[in-house]
């Protein structure tokens, strides 16, 4: 059985992608109806492929903090892009799986489609006193009731180290931790709806989602990420049907 913890990239240990404010969203309560078509855009999603490494030289041997019944302690980050072959063609991947997502969580006619960042303008709006950048279409056609506007997509992935088990060195008489490693993964990006016919934007938000496992990385659990981020974009909306 794989380990997994699947969550919100605001709860454990606050991890959220570096330079990126945490999830926001705006649920409009007045968009009731469901649109017979939705039209769903996406731009290309970035690999984010760097060299973060925080962690010491030896980061086995640190004095243990970790008390009875508290969570393990994360010691230092390291970047690792862990991206199966699978996900190589990104964009066909990104498609087809926010393809499936809908198939099953959505009772709307829709069509899926990347588009070119210069097809995309940007407006500011506040959210719970935050301004967030939420994209927008220069152009809409009147062949679909709403678009989904995905934009900023990233992908990351890293190692987390944290706290193991609990080791005493005898000949000196001090205890010592081990470590365990968590391979984690995460996908941000910033959406919006928009009404074709009045230009109005119902819903919007910017939302990270992650997941960490101390098994190695497969293309599922990539698919797993994705899905809770589009699962949180479309939940309370007309769109949704769980």
């Amino acid at each position: 059985m794989r380990n997994i913890k699947l969550f919100v990239a605001l709860a454990m240990f606050g991890l959220i992608l570096a330079g990126c404010s945490a999830s926001k969203q705006h649920k409009d309560p007045s968009w009731t109806t469901k649109p017979s078509n939705l039209q769903v855009v996406f731009t290309a999603p970035v690999v984010l492929d760097s060299a973060k490494d925080n962690c010491p030289m030896f980061p086995w041997y640190y004095t243990p903090s970790i008390l009875p019944g508290k969570d393990p302690r994360p010691i230092c980050e390291r970047d690792s892009l862990m991206l199966p072959d699978e996900m190589k063609k990104m964009s066909e991947w990104f498609l087809n799986n926010i393809d499936n997502t809908l198939k099953f969580n959505s009772s709307s006619h829709y069509k899926i489609s990347e588009i070119s960042k210069e097809l995309v303008s940007y407006s500011e709006k506040d959210v719970d006193g935050e301004k967030l950048r939420v994209p927008m279409l220069k152009s809409m056609s009147d062949s679909a009731d709403v678009y989904m506007v995905l934009d900023s997509i990233q992908l990351k992935s890293n190692i987390q180290v944290r706290e193991g088990a609990v080791t005493t060195l005898k000949s000196v008489g001090m205890k010592v931790g081990t470590t365990v490693n968590d391979n984690c993964l995460y996908i941000s990006a910033s959406y919006a709806f928009y009404d074709v016919k009045t230009g109005k934007s119902l819903d919007y938000g910017y939302l990270e989602e992650s997941q960490c496992s101390d098994q190695k990385v497969i293309e599922h659990d990539w698919v797993s990420v994705l899905r809770e981020l589009i699962l949180h974009m479309i939940e309370k909306t007309p769109i949704a049907q769980f």
